[in-house]
């Protein structure tokens, strides 16, 4: 024999149900987020240029009311995009006083990405 329930029973259990999947769902996603810009930094200061100085040892995560960033601490902190992108020497001319770009940003990102989408996926 089947038990008859009550609306109200009914739709109080549906809502107990779904604030546990949406509290699993938070702690997951904080969970892949925290071990993924874990993977970013390791990678970043892995791949980041090297000529002497602290940019490639840098590399960080804070953990803030948006989520997490994955940045780098260097007081220059302009310096990841000259490095990512190249720029022009101040003494100027186009060829000359070129310097080439980096680019060891944004692979790490796009890998990062499509990592932490198929973590989620695979998780949920």
């Amino acid at each position: 024999m089947s038990e008859s329930i009550s609306a109200d029973k009914l739709a109080a259990e549906i809502m107990k149900q779904m604030k546990e999947y949406t509290e699993e769902v938070k702690e997951t996603t904080a969970d892949v987020a925290m071990n993924v810009s874990g993977k970013a930094v390791k990678m970043l200061k892995a791949e980041s240029p090297k000529n002497g100085g602290t940019y490639a040892k840098n590399w960080t995560r804070k953990t803030g009311r948006s989520g997490i960033t994955v940045y780098n601490k260097d007081p220059t902190y302009r310096l990841t995009h000259l490095l990512e992108k190249g720029h022009q020497l101040k003494r100027g001319g186009r060829k000359i006083g070129e310097v080439q770009a980096h680019p060891h940003i944004e692979e790490v990102e796009q890998e990062r990405i499509k990592e932490y989408v198929e973590e989620l996926e695979r998780r949920l």
